[in-house]
Formats: structure tokens, sequence, C-alpha cells
């Protein structure tokens, strides 16, 4: 009997325990279950995860390429339509060491109310997501640069562009090695040209029969007949050159700002014969300007010389510079006789009655009564109605579209009228 229930119990405690092995697997393998399924779970989400990271970043790579295309689309506008101006000229272009001259007075005005207005963001779609982007990378400019130098011919002023190249006067050989060799400069024509004497303003570095170097002013020797005497060094050692007279020597601005809207001033210090001969130099240096060929202002020389001797002979000079030209043509001796006085708040002096009553600059816009140096308020009034005048004339017109420029600029004179001239007056004063 107590065997009996002996082997019962056993039989009982294994049938216990094979129900707890039981229970025990069926539980472990739900927990295996439960961990599979939440693994594969995670996967699913971390691909999910990773699948919308990769959508993000190729929408986010898109829109910085939309953003991108937008911006050079812009650029191409102002790259074709106005990528920069160069301002022709002599020593009244160039003006006196850390004076102020009208190139700079009109790179303040471009700067004021064309460049700093752009507001790139606001041009885009703001409907579309737009990435995080260094926004303020998104700007432009429109240099004006100046190639005023010296009390340079107008055969100067030209050779230096290279519209009428300078040539030898003599042959010369240049050296093997990197040593001076004496030239003499002439215009094409056959003109007399001194450069240098006010400036470089884009001679050096010049090339003569294909060898690059160094033009210099030869102050050792004397200048016979107006012509200066130079030197010519080339840059790098190579084989002994002749060049024999007639020989171009080609400046380095040559082929530069070809680009570029002109703003010419020339005649002051001559050369020409009379007025028609005057415009046919502005009209070839204008020839060297390949983009917007009839994008461009000429100025008009303000004062007597050798070459237009009187008030009568200035005349004839703004009536041929009026006729070729026409409203790009601006007569700096009227304006500053005339409306110069009312745009800078002044009244004539007494000193400036005689100058004015025969239509010549006054004292009130020169550097001294004898001077023929055009002082500050000059350059700024000159510098001001050049902006204008190529407003007037649509020069900007396709930027500003383009750019949206009018929505902005009429953005803040709604909030503040005279912000643009309180600008430009502080950068001026």
């Amino acid at each position: 009997m107590w065997e009996k229930r002996s082997v019962g119990k056993t039989i009982l405690n294994i049938l216990v325990f094979l129900i707890i092995a039981v229970l025990a697997g069926g539980l472990y393998y739900a927990m295996q279950r439960v961990q599979a399924n939440s693994a594969e779970h995670d996967k699913e989400l971390s691909q999910l995860y990773e699948q919308q990271k990769q959508v993000q970043e190729e929408a986010r790579q898109e829109s910085a390429l939309w953003v991108q295309a937008e911006y050079e689309k812009d650029m191409e506008t102002v790259a074709k339509y106005m990528p920069g101006i160069v301002c022709w000229g002599d020593n009244t272009t160039a003006a006196a060491f850390g004076s102020l001259n009208y190139p700079y007075v009109l790179q303040t005005y471009i700067n004021t109310y064309i460049c700093d207005t752009y507001d790139f963001v606001s041009t885009l779609d703001t409907s579309a997501a737009l990435p995080r982007m260094d926004w303020d990378q998104f700007k432009f400019s429109i240099p004006v640069v100046n190639m005023g130098a010296g009390k340079e011919t107008t055969y100067t002023i030209l050779g230096r562009a290279g519209a009428i190249p300078y040539v030898l006067g003599e042959d010369i050989v240049i050296p093997a090695e990197c040593e001076p060799v004496k030239v003499y400069l002439l215009s094409e024509g056959g003109q007399i040209v001194n450069p240098l004497t006010g400036g470089d303003a884009g001679v050096n570095p010049v090339t003569i029969e294909g060898i690059e170097g160094t033009l210099t002013i030869n102050s050792e020797d004397y200048s016979y007949g107006g012509m200066l005497h130079y030197t010519f060094t080339r840059a790098t050692p190579g084989e002994e050159t002749p060049a024999p007279k007639g020989t171009v020597v080609k400046t380095a601005a040559t082929d530069l700002y070809k680009d570029y809207i002109s703003v010419i001033l020339i005649g002051i210090y001559g050369e020409f014969t009379n007025a028609d001969d005057l415009v046919k130099q502005v009209r070839t240096l204008l020839s060297r300007q390949t983009n917007n060929p009839e994008r461009f202002i000429v100025l008009g020389p303000y004062v007597a010389n050798a070459y237009a001797y009187s008030s009568y002979q200035l005349d004839a000079v703004d009536t041929a510079m009026q006729q070729a030209f026409d409203n790009r043509y601006i007569s700096i001796r009227k304006y500053l006789v005339g409306d110069g006085y009312i745009d800078a708040g002044l009244s004539p002096t007494h000193d400036d009655g005689y100058y004015t009553s025969q239509y010549i600059v006054p004292p009130t816009f020169k550097t001294g009564t004898d001077s023929i140096e055009l002082n500050s308020i000059a350059h700024k009034l000159i510098g001001k109605l050049i902006f204008n005048r190529m407003q007037s004339l649509g020069y900007f017109d396709e930027i500003s579209e383009e750019l949206h420029l009018s929505e902005v600029t009429n953005r803040i004179l709604k909030d503040n009228p005279g912000y643009f001239e309180t600008v430009i007056q502080n950068i001026l004063k």
C-alpha cells in the first residue's frame, strides 16, 4: 500500500514537472516570439526612419539646388545687363590721392539704391519649404572701376584702353635677361603719348612681341619734343628678341572690362583737332565695349584748352557730342554753371559771377580759382548725375525687375522716405 502511494506521488510529481516544463517552454517561446516581433518592428521603424531621413535630405538638397538656381538666374541677369562700369579719363576722373571722385560717388549710389536693396529671400516662393542656408552669401555687386590717371591726352587714354594702341617709336632689341631696354612710345597714328605720369591705370604689365614685362618712366633721360623716355623690362628670361618700330605695345587693360558699361571723360588735356575729331575718338573708345554697346555715358570737357580755347569752342564740342550721343551725353560745364548750384543747395558767390556769365566752371566747384581740378562738391554732383541719368535711360531696369528691387525700395521708402539719401550723405560726408 505504501509503495503504491509512493509510486503515485512520483508520477504526480513527474506530471507536475512536465506541466511546468511545458508551461515554461511555452512562456519562453512566447517571450522569444515577442522579442522577435519587437526586433522586427524596431527594424521596420528604423528602416522607415532612415527612409524618411533620406526623403527629407533629398528634399533639402532639391530645395537648396532650387534656391541656388534661382540665385544664379538673378546673377545671369546682372551679368548680362550690368556686370560693371568702367570710367575712362584723366586726373579729373582719378582725382587727387585720397580725394572724392565721381566714380566712387557713382559706386556709392549703385551700392545703396541697387546692390544693398537686394533681398534674395523675399524673391523666393515662401510657400515652399526653404532649407537652412547662409542667406548672407546671396549678395551681388556692380563694380565701378576708376581708370582715370594723370594729365593725359585723349590718345594716351585710348592707348591705355587698347582702343588705339601704343607702338614703339624706334627699333629695339629685347634682351634675353630681365634687363631694362629703352623704348619710345607713340600712338598708332603717330601722336605723342605719355602714360604713367599719374598712375598705372591699366598699363602694366605690357606685352611686346609676345613678351610680357613692365613699362617704367626712365627718369634718368630728359624728354624731347614732349616725348618721355621709358624702359621695358621683361618678366622672365628668354631669347633675345628684336622689336621693330611700329610694334604694338599691348597694355594690361586692352582685354579688361570690355563687357562693362563705359563712362568716358576725355579731352581736357587734348588732343583733338576739332569737335568732330573728339567725337570720333570717343566712338573709338566706345567700340571696345562688347556688351550692351548702346549703353554708355559720355561727359564733356569743362575747361578751355589749346584744342577748345574758348566757351564758343566748348559750345561746339557740346553740340557735336549732343548730336552724336543724344541723352547719353552730359555737359559738365553747363550743368555746373546752371543746375549744379540748385542741386548742391548753393548760390553763386561774388567771385563766381564772371565765370558763370561766360559759361565757365566757377571757383565754387574747383579746388582753386586758377585750378582746373574739380572739388568734392562737383564730384558728388557728377556722380549722382551719372546715376540718375543711367536710371532714366533704363540701364538698371532688367535687374530691378528680375531681382524685385522696386518692391524692396518701395517698402523702405514707405517707412523712411529719406533713408537712401541719409545713407549716402553719411558715406560721402
